[in-house]
């Protein structure tokens, strides 16, 4: 669907100039477009010809392909809680440990 595609495109520039830590206005002075198109681009709300594609690509210096990239599944947040809690009760565990290694 066009607009995932939109969307997909958009969060990829968005991660690629953040990762730079530059502006939008930044990237979109590098990439010759405006400030206003660049922010559309961005949230999927508009599309870009592929010149402009192309010119965006250049200025964030990865080839264009790697735009319209399929951001990788991230893990469920049940995995995160779990290795978590396993740190947390590790922890505290060692804490523990070390009061009654003391005595």
């Amino acid at each position: 669907m066009m607009t995932d595609i939109l969307l997909v495109l958009g969060g990829n520039i968005r991660k690629f100039r953040k990762e730079f830590g530059w502006t939008q206005q930044l990237l979109a002075e590098k990439a010759g477009i405006s400030v206003p198109f660049m922010t559309q681009i961005e949230l999927g709300r508009k599309s870009a010809s592929l010149e402009v594609i192309q010119s965006i690509a250049a200025a964030l210096g990865v080839p264009y392909r790697q735009l319209f990239d399929e951001p990788e599944p991230s893990a469920p947040p049940v995995r995160h809680l779990s290795s978590l809690e396993r740190r947390l009760s590790d922890s505290i565990l060692n804490v523990i440990r070390e009061e009654f290694s003391n005595f």
